[in-house]
């Protein structure tokens, strides 16, 4: 939203420099026009109205199409972002379903959004990732019909440095061999890296990436591993990597009923104050194990 507003104000403030700058050139031409036997005053008047009507309807869809950007804006605000992840959703359906589409992604996801070629191009923050993650299908009535149908969603979120018009035309054509391809056509979510080049998935090489951070938690001895897991219990990627070690020396652990008692202590306490289904599942899974 930030990005957009931004956006705004700078093309205002351009429109307006823009606006002074000819309006005193159109001054003195209007005055040289007015001069006697020149041009007569009422089709001046009616002509530059209608030129100032077209010149604002130009300029209107120049950066938007009805409440949503063209893409030469779109284009315009993702040249001067750096690292950040888009997404091409499939708009191939009637104009009716592309704008509630297109409505949705912009009221829920980005406001940077934009249609091109019946694929929508938009740009996601990753606190957003998620919803778009798990958004698949959405309920649609049509006013038109009377009907409810539904909109399926397939999307392709790419992991960008930068971007220009030929990066979004290579990941369009990304896109389309995807929406072709055997293996890949009924899934409707699929990350790709362009800096990479091949498909991979974001949020666990976020968490290996976090998860190296945590590499010295394997030279801790396990009663000081409690005191840290106290500490950083709202860290899950600390906690991930604290169960995984676990796994690892699961055999070990089971040698010493000390080494074990104090192993279930930690998976207590992380069950009781960290209740992220993902993690418990994990817990519970060690539980089991080491108990067998």
């Amino acid at each position: 939203m930030v990005d957009v507003l931004l956006y705004k104000i700078k093309k205002l403030e351009n429109d307006i420099n823009e606006i002074k700058e000819k309006n005193e050139y159109a001054i003195s031409l209007i005055k040289e026009l007015l001069k006697p036997g020149k041009i007569n005053k009422q089709e001046l008047i009616k002509t530059l109205t209608k030129l100032t009507e077209l010149l604002k309807v130009e300029k209107n869809e120049h950066y938007f199409h009805g409440s949503f950007l063209t893409f030469n804006a779109f284009l315009d605000l993702v040249k001067k972002k750096e690292n950040f992840f888009i997404v091409l959703v499939d708009a191939n359906m009637q104009n009716i379903k592309q704008d509630y589409l297109l409505g949705y992604l912009t009221n829920k996801i980005s406001p940077i959004f934009t249609i091109k070629d019946n694929i929508i191009f938009g740009v996601v923050e990753k606190d957003k990732l998620n919803l778009l993650k798990k958004t698949n299908v959405l309920p649609f009535y049509n006013p038109q019909t009377g009907e409810f149908d539904e909109i399926e969603l397939f999307k392709v979120l790419f992991y960008v440095e930068k971007v220009d018009f030929k990066t979004l035309e290579k990941m369009k054509k990304i896109f389309r061999d995807f929406r072709v391809r055997p293996s890949y056509k009924n899934k409707h979510f699929i990350e790709y890296s362009l800096v990479k080049d091949k498909v991979v998935d974001f949020e666990q090489e976020e968490l290996n990436k976090q998860k190296e951070k945590f590499s010295y938690i394997y030279d801790e001895k396990y009663p000081n591993l409690e005191v840290l897991v106290k500490k950083e219990i709202k860290n899950i990627p600390f906690i991930l990597a604290v169960l995984e070690r676990i796994d690892t020396e699961l055999d070990e652990i089971k040698e010493s009923k000390g080494i074990q008692n104090v192993v279930n202590r930690i998976l207590n306490y992380i069950e009781l104050n960290l209740p992220e289904e993902g993690v418990l599942e994990e817990v519970r899974f060690l539980r089991k194990k080491l108990s067998s």
